[in-house]
């Protein structure tokens, strides 16, 4: 066993289920004696819900948000960690404080969590070896503080700390833990097994200050951050012994500037959200909160009577996973563009692909199942998407189905569900595989592929349509609805498709995908299709994804319908996350890139551009300002592949595998005409590619610069490592 002779600890109290307003944060500690310091001392450890482990007063890492959520009754994740440098020669303290997160959430919610069958309270097991040895485990000898300085927590409403009850050293070997009691061993372990998480950590990366405050009421200030994020504030506060602030949390504004909740109340009937509170001690306090964090850019502090009284800085905090691309172009516009797609990606990953950081903080597929693509070709996302992948293997039940969000306490298989959110199932090893060319994960998931056609099969409707599920989501105010067993179509066809692939890879037969997949393609270009080779849905998702997916015998008659479609929406969209996900690459195969440029650059509703008209700093979730009034993110990642689009367009950079595995890249921007110039690069583990092109007198320059033992293809031309100086004849 990976923590033997470890066990879980928790409080030695009674489980409360209902919801209350007081949910402490228990404290743990445990000395133990080294006779001498070990070459090197790991750690593990495992906590349900979240867990901060201290060595000698120091926290071991700076992770935040551990162990990563999981199925608990499926995989408990855990953590390693180096613990070397920490240790000393003879007496010691370990020390842990545990939060709910999303294993004891207490207050009621549309999505079911306080109805979880693994519920409990806070609990951790831990393992500290010592060249092998065990020298410190979790067991019924620990000292225990069910109380705590934090006597709320909770993930998605939010955390109060009492700054009169923090004792500074409680976790060091000076600390007198005499009136702490023991323990409690757990009386109901989890059945999962147990899984190290080898993906990057949660922690904290930028810091941004107040760009404006604003006076709401006497005691009550807004402050804008400039920025909308995943995180929290961090408080720099001095008040009176007593004063309590209340630090509320938004992505937008009212009319007369006090926040908008955005009808939270339809989600958290009974409770409030996004909600944090600190006491203070009469001494000055820095402070964030540990067990929560939310999507904001504006923060409203009540309590105080000046703005001075307290320091404000939001903390973006999210999964370190390093940048794979960078972009830069003469349209400021776009360059903002594409940082906001970034920002609104690392906003939602946190051991899982949330879609968005305020209103619920879940995975829900069908956002992941668009946006993957894009995921990978900007950041190095394939730890973190194969650990999700293993949490989506477990949430699928026997029949095949699987939820619209994971991992999940069993809510999801009756709605949210369907081929569109299910696709991630099948797009994320596909695109791992794409982007690293390593088909492990795709092999590893052939038996979910197996099962969930199997239960396709059983989900037909008379007519043999797949006719459940989401459908072309999220479109603009008045898009036509199309049928969604027609998109469906699409959709199993791709599936089928990367079934195929992986049985090849497998050394299984791939026929019979194959055949399925030709199946979905006969009967959408049959239901899609009319004699004259357009489609029968004037629609532009419909035409584009028969384009993309390439159902058809004659490629022009789509490329006019799409073409005026295009122009009769007045060079606007009229689609939804798989129409937008399909129309830039339906227009690039039939050459009319220029025709999408306008499409991304557009003013007006609805557009990417109108968003940030609106102030926008991240990605939204709907279109049209009509749509604000409900309960509507301002940070979700469901419609970024356009920054795939970018740069495989603008910065013409596309990532290819030689038959050897190699790594290599082709190299063919399109330079669109209200654009002067577009740098940027690409980069793999074994080399780098970077493209600046310009328009100068005489046509169009580009510098080019590869390292590593990449090779780069321009215009037939191979370049290996070196910078290289390019002329438009050239291409």
């Amino acid at each position: 066993m990976v923590f033997s002779p470890a066990v879980f600890i928790r409080p030695d109290l009674p489980f409360r289920p209902e919801y209350r307003t007081e949910n402490p944060a228990p404290l743990f500690r445990k000395r133990f004696c080294l006779a001498a310091l070990p070459q090197r001392a790991t750690l593990r450890v495992c906590a349900l819900g979240y867990g901060y482990c201290y060595l000698n007063g120091v926290p071991v890492s700076p992770d935040r948000f551990a162990a990563p959520f999981g199925d608990y009754r499926k995989t408990l994740w855990y953590l390693t960690y180096d613990a070397t440098p920490l240790l000393r020669e003879g007496e010691n303290v370990l020390a842990a404080a545990c939060g709910n997160g999303c294993y004891n959430e207490t207050l009621r919610s549309s999505w079911n969590f306080n109805a979880a069958e693994w519920r409990d309270l806070p609990k951790i097991i831990l393992s500290l070896e010592a060249d092998g040895v065990p020298v410190a485990a979790t067991d019924g000898t620990w000292k225990c503080s069910p109380e705590s300085a934090t006597v709320y927590n909770d993930l998605r409403s939010g955390e109060t700390f009492d700054a009169r009850l923090y004792e500074k050293d409680w976790a060091s070997l000076s600390y007198d833990d005499s009136q702490w009691s023991f323990a409690a061993v757990d009386p109901n372990p989890p059945h999962g097994v147990f899984r190290e998480c080898i993906c990057e950590p949660v922690r904290e990366h930028e810091i941004f200050s107040p760009q404006k405050v604003v006076q709401t009421a006497p005691d009550r200030f807004v402050f804008d951050m400039g920025q909308n994020l995943s995180g929290y504030v961090r408080l720099h506060a001095c008040g009176e012994r007593g004063q309590r602030l209340t630090v509320r949390h938004a992505e937008r504004l009212r009319a007369d500037g006090s926040l908008e909740w955005d009808h939270m109340e339809k989600f958290y009937p009974e409770s409030e959200i996004q909600t944090d509170r600190f006491i203070c001690s009469g001494e000055p306090f820095v402070w964030s909160p540990q067990f929560t964090y939310h999507g904001f850019r504006y923060v409203e502090i009540e309590g105080v009577r000046s703005a001075e009284e307290v320091g404000v800085e939001s903390v973006f905090v999210h999964q370190a996973v390093a940048p794979r691309t960078e972009f830069r172009c003469s349209d400021d516009f776009l360059n903002r563009l594409f940082r906001a797609g970034q920002i609104s990606s690392l906003s939602n990953f946190f051991y899982l692909v949330s879609d968005c950081p305020s209103r619920e903080k879940l995975g829900w597929l069908n956002d992941a199942h668009m946006s993957a693509e894009q995921f990978l070709t900007n950041f190095e996302a394939e730890k973190l998407l194969r650990k999700w992948l293993t949490d989506i293997h477990d949430a699928m039940r026997e029949d095949g189905a699987l939820p619209g969000i994971v991992p999940t306490p069993a809510w999801g298989y009756e709605w949210g569900n369907g081929p569109l959110s299910d696709g991630a199932l099948f797009e994320i090893p596909y695109r791992i595989w794409l982007h690293t060319h390593n088909a492990e994960p795709l092999l590893a998931s052939l038996p979910y592929f197996d099962r969930y056609l199997a239960y396709l099969d059983g989900m037909r409707d008379s007519d043999g349509f797949l006719s459940f599920g989401l459908d072309d989501w999220a479109a603009p105010v008045g898009t036509p609805k199309l049928p969604t067993g027609f998109l469906n179509l699409f959709l199993e066809y791709g599936f089928a498709e990367i079934a195929a692939l992986t049985a090849s890879h497998a050394g299984k037969d791939e026929s019979p995908y194959r055949a399925r997949a030709a199946r979905a393609r006969e009967k959408a270009m049959q239901t899609g299709l009319a004699e004259n080779g357009t489609c029968v849905f004037p629609s532009q998702t419909a035409v584009a994804l028969l384009i993309d997916y390439g159902f058809f015998d004659r490629l022009e008659p789509l490329k006019q319908q799409l073409a005026h479609l295009i122009e009769q929406a007045d060079f606007h969209h009229a689609c939804g996350i798989l129409g937008m996900r399909h129309l830039p690459d339906a227009l690039g195969r039939c050459g009319l890139q220029e025709l999408f440029y306008r499409v991304l650059t557009v003013r007006g509703e609805p557009s990417f551009r109108d968003w940030f008209d609106r102030g926008a700093t991240t990605l939204w979730e709907r279109w049209n300002p009509e749509s604000d009034r409900g309960a509507h993110s301002r940070n979700h990642h469901m419609y970024s592949n356009v920054l795939s689009w970018m740069v495989k367009n603008i910065l013409g950079i596309r990532l290819q595998f030689g038959s050897d595995g190699a790594a290599r890249f082709a190299v063919d921007p399109c330079f669109f005409r209200d654009l002067s110039f577009a740098e940027g690069s690409y980069r793999t583990s074994n080399g780098s590619v970077r493209v600046c092109w310009r328009r100068e007198e005489g046509g169009i320059g580009m510098d080019l610069t590869v390292s590593g033992s990449v090779t780069t293809t321009v215009n037939g031309r191979v370049y290996g490592a070196g910078r290289y100086q390019i002329r438009k004849t050239d291409f």
